[in-house]
């Protein structure tokens, strides 16, 4: 029997327990990132995509935080003449019954396996590489399904945690190195109702149902 967690509860976990590790303070170390500093920073990043010399045939974002940072990589490099075809992918993470290790599992890689063509490449958009294992599975599984015909991978990420990464690799294109604890526009968990209501525009209207659940709690 196999345990599976869902990205984002994973990402709570393992949030807490570094910042625990390294007798942080976990109030102190967290970094809210709001929607419009995400959107710029996509938009930086498709920039980087822009002037390099890699001019991808798919982008793949990663579920959930690589989806909008992909939309915006996506949208720019059309703007200025690069079309793309698009798809968003998604990773989960299981843990076997007396197994200590974790194994990425891949969904949804059909739609870009079934297009490929010889001497396409692939750009990967998520929205943070921090542990890297889950993008190094989803670069190890189209690798393995197009053995015959390898295509070109980079990685595109706004955020990259060096002293987290459990791979080899970096991303080939980041903007921000950082230790802290990241906290993406969309993200809740992990967040008293305090929190989501200093940091959170927009959610005043729900300053009721956030101190109900925080009594219950």
């Amino acid at each position: 029997m196999a345990v599976a967690l869902v990205p984002c509860q994973r990402t709570w976990i393992i949030r807490f327990v570094q910042a625990i590790s390294a007798g942080e303070s976990i109030l102190s170390n967290k970094q809210y990132i709001d929607a419009q500093q995400l959107l710029d920073d996509a938009f930086r990043l498709g920039l980087q995509v822009l002037e390099s010399d890699f001019r991808p045939h798919f982008i793949v974002g990663v579920w959930r935080g690589g989806a909008p940072v992909g939309i915006a990589v996506q949208e720019l490099l059309e703007y200025f003449g690069i079309v793309t075809d698009h798809i968003a992918i998604r990773t989960s993470f299981y843990t076997a019954m007396g197994e200590h290790a974790e194994a990425v599992q891949v969904h949804g890689l059909g739609y870009v396996i079934d297009r490929l063509r010889e001497a396409d490449s692939i750009l990967i958009v998520d929205d943070v590489y921090d542990t890297g294992l889950s993008l190094q599975q989803v670069v190890a599984d189209i690798l393995a399904l197009c053995e015959d015909n390898p295509p070109e991978i980079r990685l595109a990420t706004p955020y990259f945690k060096p002293g987290n990464n459990r791979t080899q690799r970096e991303p080939d294109y980041y903007l921000h190195k950082t230790d802290k604890w990241l906290v993406f526009p969309h993200e809740l968990a992990g967040l008293t109702a305090q929190e989501i209501l200093d940091n959170k525009p927009g959610v005043e209207s729900l300053r009721e149902k956030l101190a109900l659940r925080e009594t219950i709690s």
